[in-house]
């Protein structure tokens, strides 16, 4: 096998967002669709994959933001980059939709809003980058960074698990931070990586068995307290792991139209449920299977339609910000 020069490519990591994205509306959609299947332990199994679709978010960000650091100290700059493509979708599609849901009335359904309390992804991919944004501004060497990033993630984490949080608020946090440490320590890292590669995918595969195994298993008896975050922590370090040793195979043309999905993944996020209840609402008469494909048509096509009009906007503010600067 070749020498790998990275973990994840651009198209690889726009690839794992646009099978994250699918997992996800799986999760939100599938107890719509369980009596087409019949089978408990796959509706079961297919409603929990949410969460490794969005662990495949979280450790695709944190990978992608220790890349486009290189090493250098940054600035408010940064922030507001990221801010600017997750924070502002957020308000505007968001913002709409509660618009034509009735509106937001009060100071704690404003103070929901702008925190993201109904939207746990936003929320949390927020406080990661803040966090990602305090450890990379304030400490200087790789392990230092990168202790200081674990340190607020695990702070937060406690946090949102002492709050009662259901566990997919927090158990996608660690593969942000472990797609952090990769990138930091990816030299050395594919240097061991690639070192029995076959060898290494067989062991996380089973590694990925075994928490699938686990995971059905706590269909029949949930496992509570300190079990049930000590496995959910497990699962995220063997999937995150698997995911970027496999990485590499993700090849092929057909292979686009997860990228393209991809792309849109953060306006899909927040659009497919808010979509798919105005289709099933508005047209009772339609079968269930008919309402799916309508509503993940529009998700689809209004995604796109806005992702664009964002590049436009963006791009049209740099435009202005280079010509204020050359004036």
């Amino acid at each position: 096998m070749k020498q790998r020069t990275c973990f994840l490519t651009r198209d690889q990591s726009m690839i794992l967002r646009g099978i994250g994205v699918i997992l996800v509306m799986v999760t939100h959609f599938i107890n719509w669709y369980a009596p087409l299947f019949d089978c408990e332990p796959l509706r079961y199994g297919l409603m929990r994959s949410g969460i490794y679709g969005v662990d495949l978010f979280f450790l695709a960000s944190g990978y992608g933001l220790v890349k486009s650091v290189s090493g250098k100290k940054i600035k408010g700059i940064f922030l507001w980059k990221r801010f600017k493509h997750t924070y502002l979708p957020y308000l505007v599609i968001v913002g709409c939709m509660e618009f034509f849901s009735g509106g937001i009335y009060g100071f704690e359904d404003w103070l929901q809003f702008f925190t993201g309390y109904d939207y746990w992804f936003i929320r949390n991919i927020l406080v990661l980058y803040l966090a990602f944004f305090l450890a990379f501004r304030s400490m200087k060497t790789p392990g230092s960074r990168m202790a200081a990033l674990a340190a607020c993630t695990v702070g937060y984490t406690a946090l949102l698990i002492a709050q009662g949080k259901a566990d997919f608020w927090y158990v996608s946090n660690l593969p942000f931070w472990i797609g952090a440490a990769m990138a930091q320590y990816e030299k050395k890292l594919l240097k061991a990586a690639n070192f029995l590669y076959p060898v290494w995918l067989a062991v996380l595969l089973a590694g990925v068995a075994w928490v699938v195994k686990s995971g059905m298993d706590a269909r029949l008896l949930l496992p509570e307290g300190w079990e049930k975050i000590r496995d959910g922590i497990a699962a995220g370090i063997l999937w995150s792991l698997f995911v970027l040793q496999a990485a590499c195979l993700l090849k092929g043309r057909w292979l686009r139209v997860f990228a393209f999905l991809g792309e849109i993944s953060l306006e899909m996020y927040l659009l497919h449920l808010f979509l798919f209840y105005r289709v099933l609402n508005g047209f009772p008469k339609l079968d269930i299977i008919t309402v799916g494909v309508l509503s993940i048509g529009l998700s689809v096509v209004l995604s796109w339609l806005i992702h664009w009009l964002f590049s436009l906007l963006f791009s049209a503010a740099k435009a202005v910000g280079n010509n204020k600067k050359g004036g």
